[in-house]
């Protein structure tokens, strides 16, 4: 089990979690809805996709390293951070 803490002052911020597999339908998207809740409480997940910061332009990377990593089009930026990262 794990508790999420504040970096500054080390308070908890979270009963003990367990980790989850990353939902399927985590990357939902309904126009300006809210989506339900997607997973139980006491429950976090960890996207194994790279998000954020540092980016990389679509001419550095090229289709085929972009098709490796699932995009099959072209996209302005894609994300070079580390992957499984925890929010």
């Amino acid at each position: 089990m794990i508790v999420f803490t504040c970096a500054d002052c080390d308070a908890s911020l979270t009963i003990p979690m367990s980790q989850v597999t990353l939902p399927a339908h985590a990357h939902q998207q309904h126009g300006h809805e809210l989506l339900p809740v997607l997973m139980k409480a006491g429950t976090y997940a960890v996207d194994p996709e790279p998000s954020g910061p540092p980016w990389r332009w679509w001419e550095e990377i090229g289709a085929e390293e972009a098709e490796a990593r699932g995009v099959y089009a072209p996209v302005f930026t894609l994300s070079a951070a580390r992957r499984n990262r925890r929010p």
